[in-house]
């Protein structure tokens, strides 16, 4: 589906007529490209990808595929206090738990909004030493892998998470 604006106005002068069946234009050397013949040049190009496009795909076609994911094992930890260093340094950290033993990598963290903590998303790697204990438990502190601050837990949660990974899709002579 073509364009609907007039790019035949200032400052483009982009007077491309798919009825002249133009697929070229041809630059003279020794003389400057003019803005008007590169746009033109972009308006072939374009014209000839939407035509492929809409041969091979229908208006809103899938082309390459998003991927869609959910956890529905997705841990959080709210921390008691201000840590040490900032929230975002605990991302991809693995915290110990010092009296479990407990192991878990953080996927990802959540900096308080003056209400509600701090908060790091995590996933459980190992379970305690004492072969017992597979989570962290309130008041239990945490030590970091990265650089060796500790937190301390206020709560633990589970929740969900789910992730759309980013795909292409033939829309209107594009691919987006």
């Amino acid at each position: 589906m073509p364009s609907s604006t007039d790019f035949n106005l200032s400052p483009y002068y982009d007077d491309f007529s798919e009825a002249n069946n133009f697929h070229r234009i041809l630059f003279r050397p020794a003389f400057s490209v003019q803005a008007r013949e590169l746009t033109q040049s972009q308006t072939i190009l374009q014209n000839q990808i939407e035509r492929f496009g809409d041969h091979m795909f229908k208006q809103g076609a899938m082309v390459i595929p998003g991927q869609v994911s959910i956890d529905t094992n997705y841990t959080s930890i709210k921390l008691t206090s201000k840590t040490a260093s900032t929230i975002n340094s605990y991302n991809n950290a693995i915290l110990t738990g010092v009296s479990s033993g407990v192991k878990a990598k953080v996927v990802g963290v959540s900096a308080t909004d003056g209400t509600d903590p701090d908060t790091l998303f995590i996933k459980y790697e190992q379970n305690g030493t004492d072969n017992v204990s597979f989570e962290f438990t309130a008041g239990e502190t945490l030590n970091s892998s990265l650089d060796g601050n500790t937190v301390v837990v206020a709560s633990t949660h589970t929740g969900s998470a789910a992730g759309i990974k980013t795909g292409i899709y033939y829309i209107n002579g594009f691919f987006c």
